[in-house]
């Protein structure tokens, strides 16, 4: 996962599958981020095939805490398949796809 900051804006970019094994990883980079200020994150699935129910629960839960801060999450370069699954759980409704 590599984090890059922008101003008030930070990119995560997952390297590899969203699944249980990378949450304590993300959460971390969030929590740091949200500390130092930033609200607004871009979370990059280019390389991303898989992701679980854990994956989306923590996309779910920070979603949640930014918005109790006046932030936002989107999420880029979802491939079909993904978007498919977030279709189905009608969660793009609330996360942003770009």
């Amino acid at each position: 996962m590599k984090t890059t900051n922008h101003g008030d804006h930070t990119t995560i970019t997952l390297e590899g599958d969203f699944t249980s094994d990378l949450l304590n990883d993300f959460r971390s980079a969030i929590q740091q981020e949200i500390q130092s200020g930033c609200t607004s994150f871009t979370v990059d699935f280019k390389d991303t095939v898989i992701i679980d129910s854990m994956g989306i629960g923590c996309l779910v839960a920070t979603y949640n805490t930014l918005k109790q801060k006046g932030g936002d999450i989107q999420l880029s370069n979802v491939p079909e398949n993904l978007r498919d699954v977030f279709q189905v759980m009608r969660l793009d409704r609330i996360l942003s796809i770009v």
